[in-house]
C-alpha cells in the first residue's frame, strides 16, 4: 500500500470478503473499520498496527477468529466486536491490551490466556460489556479474578452461559460463578442469559445498586425463586423470560415498603410452571407496588391463574398472551390510563375483569375461542377507543347486539377483523351505520361475511380479502331514514378487493366519487369491469390481477382521465384494450402487462409522454411496440420481455432518457443490437439482453462478441453500470475495449454462454464491483480462486458470483 502515513480506513459494508497481508503496512494507523463486511479472517499482519487505537468489526457475521497478533496492540482503545455470531473465543494473551476502554464482548475460552480471568489487567473497561460461553468457565476463582466489581466505567453488562443444558452443565459451579460476577454498584444495565444456577445471588437482592435501570433474566429454567428485587430503587425495566421453575411469585418479590417506585415496564415471557402471583399485602399508610408501571406483559404463562394486580393506575399497555387460566375470578381489575390493550390465546373471562377503560384508544384481540359478541357493559365504556382488531375468534359471529351498543365508539378509525370463520354482520340485529368516524377497514378470511353494512359514509380505505361470500359492496341510495347526508361511499378514496371468488362485477364501484385507488385480485368469477369506470373522476391507480374468467374483447372502458398507474397482470382472457384510450390519460406514469396470452395488439396504442415506466412480460400475441418512441422524454424504465411475436423496435430510436432497459425472449427481433442505438442514450446506467434464438440479428451466434475489437463503443453507451448479457451460446470470447469504454460499470452479469472460454484479454474495468457467471461452464472453471486462468482478472473485484457461489 502507498498510503503509508494513513490514519483512519473505512470500509463499513463494502462487499469484502478478506483483508489482505499488507494492511500492516499502515504503521500509522489509528483506526480501522471492517464493519457489516463478509471477511473470515483478519491476517496476522494486524499486529504491526503499534499506533492502532480503534478496531471495528461490528457486524462482521463470518469472523471466525481474532489474529494472536492483535494482542500486541498496546495502543488499542476500543474493539468493537459485536454481532460477531461465529467468533468463538478470544486470543491468547488479551490481558496484555492494558489500555482497552472499550470491549463489546468478551468469548471466554479453555485455554490460559483466554479464559476468564484475562479481564483481571483490563481495569480501564468502560460502557458495554457482552461476556458469553461462561459454561466453560471450569475454575469459580476465574470469575473472582475477572473482578468486574472493580470496573467502575461499566454501564451496560451481559452475562450469557450457552442454551445447550445437557449434561456437562454443573448447576453448583455455575451458582458460584455467578456469585464471583458481582459488577460494581455503578451498573445501569444488567442481563442474565441461559444461566443454569437455581439461584439468583445476594448481592442483587438490595438496595445497594442505586443506579440500576433495566435487568433482564432470560432462559435461566432452573431458577426456583426470586430476590426482593422491588427494593431496586431506580429500576425502570424488569424482564422475566424462561424461568421455568419459579412457582409462586410471592413477599419476597416485593422486598418491604414501596416496592418498585421507578418501574415502568414489567415483563413475564414463557413461565412453565407459575402458577400464583401473589399481590402486594402492605399496610394501609403504604403505597400500592408498581405505582409508575406504565406497560405490563405476560405471555406463555399457561398455569397462571387468579387476576392481575388491581391497582395499576398509571398502566398504559397491557399485553396478554398465551395465558388461558388468567382471570379465572370475579375480581374487577380498573385501568383508567390504559391506552392500548393486546390478549391472545386467553378465557374470555378476562375481558370481563377489565373496567373503566375509559381511555383504551387502541384494542387487539386475537384467538379468544369463547368469544362470540362483545358485552354491552364491556364497550359502552370505550369512548376513545380509534382502533380495534380481532384476529382467529373462531365462535365470533358479529361485534354488537344492536346499534345502541356502538353509540359510544365516536372515535373508532380503524376496524379490522380476521380469520373469524362465523363471523356474518356486525350486527346480531337489525341494520347499522359504521361510527361516524371511522376511516379504515379490513376484513380477511371472514367466509361467512356475505355482505357489508348498508351505511359506510365515513370510510376512505376499505379492503376485503379471502371473503368468499362477499357479492359486492351493498350501496344504498337516498335513504330517508339515514341522519348522514353524505351519499353512501363518498369518502372512499381507496378499495382493495382481493381472493372474493363469488363477486362477478362491480359497476357499483363507480358510485365512490372520490376513489383514488382500486385494486382487483384473484376474483376467479369477475367477469367483467365497471362500464361506467370513466366517471372516477379522481382515480388514479388501477390495479387488475389474477382475475382468469374477466373477459374483454372490444369493450374495455375508457380510462379516467386522472389514471398515473395502470397494471393489468395474469388476466388470461383480456383481448383488447384498444378502446381504453390509454394515450387520453394525460398523467400516466406507469403501465404495466403482465401475462396476458390472448391481448392481441396489431398496432400498439401511442403512449401519454407524461409515461415513466413501461413494463411487458409474457404477452405472447402483441405484435408491435407504440410508435414515435422518440417523443417518449419521460420514460426511465423500459421492460419488453417473452414477447415472441414483436419483430422489430419502432424506426426513430428508443427512448431517449432511459436509465433502465430489457430486452428479452423476443427472438424475432432480427435488428442487430448495433442497430439499436443503444449509444445515444447517454442516462442509461442498466441494460438486460437475451440473445435468445438468435435475437439481436444472431450477434449472439457469433464466436466474438462484439465481433470486433475495440467495438464495444458501437454497442453500448459509455454511462452504463450495469450490463447482464445471457444466451450467448455460440459466443466463446469478448472483445478488447471494454474497460476504457465502460469505464463506471459496476455490475457485471453473464448467464447461459455455454462455449465462453475466456474474460477480457485487456481485463475487466477498475469499477467493476460484482461479477456473477451462470451457466458458463467453461468459463466457470476457469474463474476458479486462485487455480483458474481467469482469476488474475478478477481477483480485485470484491464480489464475485460463479454459479450462484460466492468465491469472493
Amino acid at each position: 500500500m502507498k498510503l503509508k502515513y494513513l490514519r483512519v480506513f473505512s470500509l463499513c459494508h463494502c462487499s469484502i470478503v478478506e483483508v489482505p497481508n499488507c494492511v500492516g503496512d499502515l504503521k500509522h494507523l489509528r483506526y480501522l473499520n471492517f464493519s457489516y463486511t463478509n471477511i473470515e479472517r483478519l491476517p496476522e499482519s494486524i499486529g504491526d498496527l503499534c499506533k492502532l487505537q480503534a478496531l471495528i468489526l461490528r457486524g462482521c457475521d463470518k469472523l471466525s477468529a481474532l489474529p494472536p497478533g492483535i494482542t500486541k496492540l498496546a495502543s488499542l482503545q476500543f474493539l468493537d466486536i459485536r454481532d460477531t455470531s461465529s467468533l468463538k473465543e478470544m486470543p491468547l494473551g488479551m490481558s496484555n491490551l492494558k489500555n482497552l476502554i472499550i470491549l463489546s464482548k468478551f468469548v471466554v475460552g479453555l485455554e490460559k490466556g483466554s479464559r476468564l480471568r484475562a479481564l483481571q489487567n483490563l481495569p480501564h473497561l468502560q460502557g458495554e460489556l457482552f461476556i458469553s460461553d461462561l459454561q466453560k468457565v471450569e475454575e469459580v476463582r476465574d470469575a473472582a479474578d475477572a473482578n468486574l466489581f472493580g470496573k467502575q466505567g461499566l454501564s451496560n453488562l451481559f452475562l450469557r452461559w450457552d442454551e445447550d443444558f445437557g449434561n456437562l452443565r454443573n448447576e453448583r459451579r455455575e451458582s458460584q460463578v455467578l456469585h464471583y460476577l458481582r459488577p460494581h454498584i455503578n451498573i445501569k444495565s444488567l442481563t442474565i442469559s441461559h444461566y443454569g444456577g437455581a439461584i439468583i445471588p445476594s448481592w442483587l437482592d438490595g438496595s445497594s445498586y442505586s443506579k440500576l435501570v433495566s435487568l433482564r433474566l432470560r432462559g435461566c429454567p432452573n431458577v426456583t425463586s426470586l430476590p426482593s428485587l422491588g427494593r431496586l430503587p431506580s429500576l425502570k425495566e424488569l424482564s422475566l423470560e424462561g424461568l421455568h421453575a419459579i412457582r409462586k411469585i410471592g413477599s419476597e418479590f416485593y422486598g418491604g415498603k414501596t416496592p418498585f417506585p421507578s418501574l415502568t415496564t414489567l415483563t413475564f415471557e414463557e413461565m412453565l410452571a407459575w402458577k400464583e402471583w401473589s399481590h402486594y399485602a402492605g399496610s394501609p399508610e403504604e403505597k400500592d407496588p408498581f405505582s409508575r408501571l406504565q406497560h405490563l406483559i405476560v405471555r406463555r404463562c399457561p398455569s397462571l391463574v387468579g387476576t392481575l394486580p388491581c391497582q395499576l393506575d398509571r398502566l398504559k399497555k397491557l399485553e396478554i398472551h398465551s395465558c388461558p387460566h388468567l382471570n379465572n375470578s370475579t375480581s374487577a381489575i380498573r385501568l383508567p390510563s390504559l391506552r392500548e390493550l393486546y390478549i391472545a390465546d386467553c378465557s374470555n373471562e378476562i375481558l370481563k375483569s377489565l373496567v373503566n377503560l375509559t381511555s383504551l384508544t387502541i384494542l387487539k384481540i386475537e384467538n379468544l375461542a369463547e368469544l362470540v359478541c362483545f358485552d354491552d357493559g364491556f364497550v359502552s365504556c370505550l369512548v376513545k377507543l380509534k382502533e380495534l382488531s380481532i384476529t382467529s375468534c373462531d365462535e365470533l359471529t358479529s361485534l354488537w347486539e344492536d346499534e345502541n351498543e356502538m353509540l359510544n365508539l365516536t372515535c373508532l378509525r380503524k376496524l379490522a377483523i380476521e380469520s373469524c370463520p362465523r363471523f356474518t354482520s356486525f350486527l346480531a340485529r337489525g341494520e347499522m351505520e359504521l361510527p361516524c368516524n371511522l376511516e379504515r377497514m379490513e376484513l380477511n378470511n371472514c367466509p361467512s361475511l356475505g355482505k357489508l353494512p348498508g351505511k359506510m359514509h365515513a370510510v376512505r380505505r376499505l379492503r376485503i380479502k379471502k371473503c368468499p361470500k362477499f357479492m359486492g359492496l351493498n350501496i344504498r341510495w337516498d335513504d330517508p331514514n339515514c341522519n348522514n347526508p353524505m351519499p353512501q361511499l363518498a369518502a372512499l378514496e381507496t378499495l382493495d378487493i382481493r381472493e372474493c371468488e363469488v363477486v362477478e362485477s362491480l359497476e357499483e364501484v363507480t358510485a365512490a366519487e372520490s376513489l383514488k385507488y382500486l385494486v382487483i385480485s384473484r376474483c376467479e368469477n369477475l367477469r367483467s369491469l365497471p362500464q361506467r369506470l370513466p366517471t372516477l373522476s379522481r382515480l388514479t391507480d388501477l390495479k387488475i390481477y389474477n382475475c382468469p374468467t374477466l373477459e374483454i374483447e372490444e369493450d374495455f372502458p375508457p380510462l379516467p382521465l386522472t389514471l398515473s398507474t395502470l397494471e393489468l397482470k395474469h388476466c388470461p382472457k383480456i383481448k383488447s384494450i384498444a378502446s381504453c384510450n390509454i394515450a387520453s390519460c394525460k398523467n400516466l406514469t406507469k403501465l404495466e402487462i403482465w401475462d396476458c396470452p390472448a391481448l392481441e395488439i396489431e398496432d400498439f396504442p401511442p403512449l401519454p409522454i407524461t409515461l415513466l415506466h413501461f413494463y411487458l412480460y409474457n404477452c405472447p400475441k402483441i405484435k408491435s411496440l407504440p410508435n414515435q418512441w422518440r417523443c417518449l422524454t419521460s420514460l426511465r424504465e423500459l421492460s419488453i420481455v417473452n414477447c415472441p411475436n414483436i419483430e422489430c423496435l419502432p424506426e426513430g430510436g428508443l427512448p431517449p432518457n432511459l436509465r433502465s432497459l430489457e430486452i428479452s425472449g423476443c427472438e424475432n427481433v432480427k435488428q442487430p443490437v448495433r442497430e439499436w442505438g443503444l449509444p445515444l442514450l447517454t442516462s442509461l446506467q442498466s441494460l438486460t439482453i437475451d440473445f435468445g434464438k438468435s435475437m439481436g440479428g444472431g450477434e449472439g451466434d457469433k464466436v466474438c462478441f462484439p465481433p470486433a475489437d475495440d467495438a464495444w463503443s458501437l454497442v453500448f453507451p459509455s454511462s452504463l453500470t450495469k450490463l447482464s448479457l445471457s444466451n450467448m451460446r455460440n459466443v466463446e470470447r469478448l472483445s478488447r475495449g471494454l474497460p476504457d469504454h465502460l469505464s463506471s460499470l459496476q455490475q457485471l452479469w453473464i448467464t447461459d454462454c455455454p462455449k465462453l472460454r475466456d474474460l477480457l484479454e485487456d481485463g475487466l474495468p477498475p469499477s467493476l464491483q460484482h461479477l456473477c457467471i451462470y451457466k458458463c461452464e467453461i468459463l466457470e472453471e476457469g474463474c476458479s480462486k486462485l487455480t483458474g486462468r481467469c482469476w488474475p482478472l478478477i481477483q480485485h473485484i470484491p464480489y464475485v458470483l460463479i454459479d450462484y457461489h460466492q468465491i469472493r
